[in-house]
């Protein structure tokens, strides 16, 4: 057999069974339908191999576009305009006010809170 057609991985016994057709084989791998058919199946790696590098390119340049937005612009607002201090202090007050209306409500022994407590111990501690 040929050289090229010699390369394609065949067991030896598949080889063997072939013998008498090296010329057939010879002939095909020298004619042009072969030949297009090699460089379109390179063709195509090619452009799966181009697309794959586009997209990675493209998440890079995503990724790094979101990078140096969040260092360029977040970061010194945060350092220069943080609200931190004055969220937790809006909290805070609004936790105050939330337990000066709760506590004296929950308290009130006919609250419904109270009555659910009630009603729950009696039906299962009775």
């Amino acid at each position: 057999m040929s050289k090229k057609v010699g390369n394609i991985n065949l067991t030896k016994e598949v080889v063997d069974n072939l013998k008498g057709f090296e010329d057939v084989f010879e002939d095909y791998v020298g004619s042009e339908e072969f030949k297009d058919r090699e460089r379109r199946s390179s063709e195509n790696q090619k452009v799966g191999e181009q697309y794959e590098l586009q997209h990675f390119l493209e998440q890079e340049n995503a990724r790094l576009s979101g990078l140096e937005s969040f260092l360029t612009k977040k970061i010194p607002l945060k350092l220069n305009f943080s609200q931190t201090d004055k969220l937790i202090k809006v909290q805070n007050d609004r936790k105050k006010v939330l337990s000066e209306k709760l506590i004296p409500e929950v308290k009130r022994l006919d609250s419904p809170l109270q009555k659910n407590l009630a009603s729950f111990f009696n039906s299962h501690f009775s």
